[in-house]
């Protein structure tokens, strides 16, 4: 993993929120960890999977969107994700206070899937090779058996 600063200041690049059809950020954040030694995108992987897992909570994957529906195992990833981008501040939110987590469930923040893919895209543009890195934490939907 990398440091919680350093891992902060690189999200820091996709400017706080998932923008819809709009690419270019993680892009940004692909190029610049293209151009770090492999072990910091490995880091990177590991810190994002860590901060994913960490939000994997029953209490949060409940949330009711407006309708009355749930969201489903992907949506929750992905708002998780959005979670993330917005920063450090809202990651902490969302952890002291659950009820913070609602504005995180738009369709905009289904967009904030893509920072799934910076690992292994920065991955494969330093190296050229194939990503095959699995991370320690799995971020997947009910992974964290704690909260769960």
């Amino acid at each position: 993993m990398i440091a919680d600063e350093e891992f902060w200041r690189l999200v820091a690049v996709l400017g706080g929120r998932p923008e819809a059809h709009d690419d270019g950020p993680y892009e940004r954040l692909t190029a610049v960890l293209a151009e770090e030694p492999v072990e910091r995108i490995i880091g990177f992987a590991e810190t994002l999977a860590f901060t994913l897992y960490q939000l994997d909570r029953r209490m949060l994957a409940q949330t009711v969107l407006p309708g009355g529906d749930r969201l489903s195992d992907d949506s929750f990833l992905y708002a998780r994700c959005a979670v993330v981008v917005a920063g450090p501040a809202a990651f902490d939110a969302v952890l002291v206070d659950p009820a913070a987590f609602a504005r995180f469930t738009t369709d905009e923040a289904a967009h904030a899937e893509s920072l799934l893919d910076v690992p292994s895209n920065a991955y494969q543009k330093a190296t050229g090779q194939e990503w095959e890195h699995v991370e320690e934490y799995d971020y997947e939907t009910g992974s964290n058996e704690q909260w769960w």
